[in-house]
């Protein structure tokens, strides 16, 4: 059906600043790398989530990546890890593929940590349908999970600091 194939791809940025020191950087990092600390700060259950089959997202582990409205998903495969620098993932079945980063930028005061998709669907259908319907909400949701992602860094580098006195 070559009709239905797809050749187009989409491109979605979201990035946040967050304020940490350059030895305390790490702590970002590790907020993505480490699965339980990712599913506090992104999951919103149950409309949006990730499940992992590993506890750190190294070369190999798969994430599966579900929504309930509109119902979807996909899964992504990490291939690529640089510590405290980024996180690469490829589509690895389901109805997409293309691939998917998490970048840490330093900035003056603090860290960027930057998501990319770079995203297509396996055929028009599919295509459209990511991208009418799930795209228009990313920056929003991203940003809203990324002030939760800032709360919980700010919690733990006070705790941190409690435990260090």
């Amino acid at each position: 059906m070559g009709w239905l194939d797809n050749k187009e791809k989409i491109e979605i940025r979201s990035q946040v600043f967050i304020p940490i020191s350059e030895d305390q950087a790490g702590l970002v990092f590790d907020h993505v790398y480490d699965r339980e600390k990712f599913h506090k700060w992104f999951d919103f259950m149950p409309v949006l989530w990730i499940s992992f089959d590993r506890k750190q997202l190294e070369p190999g582990c798969i994430g599966t990546i579900c929504f309930t409205m509109p119902l979807f998903y996909y899964r992504l495969k990490v291939t690529e890890v640089i510590k405290e620098k980024s996180i690469v993932l490829k589509g690895d079945g389901g109805p997409m593929r293309g691939k998917a980063y998490f970048n840490l930028h330093p900035a003056d005061g603090g860290v960027i940590l930057e998501n990319i998709h770079i995203l297509s669907g396996k055929n028009k259908f599919l295509h459209k349908y990511y991208v009418y319907c799930l795209v228009p909400n990313h920056l929003a949701f991203m940003n809203w999970r990324y002030s939760v992602l800032k709360k919980q860094i700010k919690k733990e580098l006070e705790r941190n600091k409690k435990l260090h006195k």
